[in-house]
């Protein structure tokens, strides 16, 4: 019994010897990295266009060739409610998710403002989704005073929306 007991305590020795021993030649590995992420305005800038821009009221127009402006012109207003009407779609082609604000349209010259209206139809966020276009909107150009001069007066305007990129999956 004596001699058991001495086996299994020199057995017992040994085991926490060899726990002891493989902790001393263990160790941990860690893998620490950096990750870069960076926005490529470039994709977003070139990818955010118009896609469709028509005018059914007479007037005309254009999309220019990076799609980035609408040249319309209005039918000539003779009277008081005449009006024209361009029709546009927006198209995000672009690699990310887009907010576009509410059109804003300023003249030229303002001095002109009494007599013509433009209103656009979209005056809040439009959200675009990447590869999504918008459904139709409209800017109405409309005549609400009488022009008193005999010569034609053509009136620039000039109508923005800023688009920002947005973080898609």
């Amino acid at each position: 019994m004596k001699k058991k007991r001495k086996s299994l305590i020199a057995l017992l020795i040994a085991i926490g010897l060899i726990g002891v021993g493989y902790a001393a030649i263990t160790t941990n590995l860690f893998v620490t990295g950096t990750a870069k992420i960076q926005a490529d305005p470039e994709n977003f800038e070139k990818n955010i266009q118009f896609a469709t821009a028509t005018s059914s009221t007479g007037g005309t127009a254009t999309l220019s060739t990076d799609k980035k402006t609408i040249t319309f012109t209005t039918k000539e207003f003779t009277a008081v409610g005449d009006s024209s009407t361009l029709t546009y779609t927006i198209k995000n082609g672009s690699n990310y998710n887009s907010s576009i604000s509410g059109v804003v349209c300023t003249s030229s010259d303002s001095s002109y403002d009494e007599y013509v209206s433009v209103t656009p139809s979209r005056t809040s966020t439009l959200s675009l989704d990447k590869g999504d276009t918008s459904s139709n909107e409209t800017i109405t150009v409309k005549m609400i005073k009488t022009y008193p001069e005999e010569t034609t007066k053509s009136i620039v305007f000039t109508c923005t929306m800023t688009a920002t990129g947005l973080a898609a999956n």
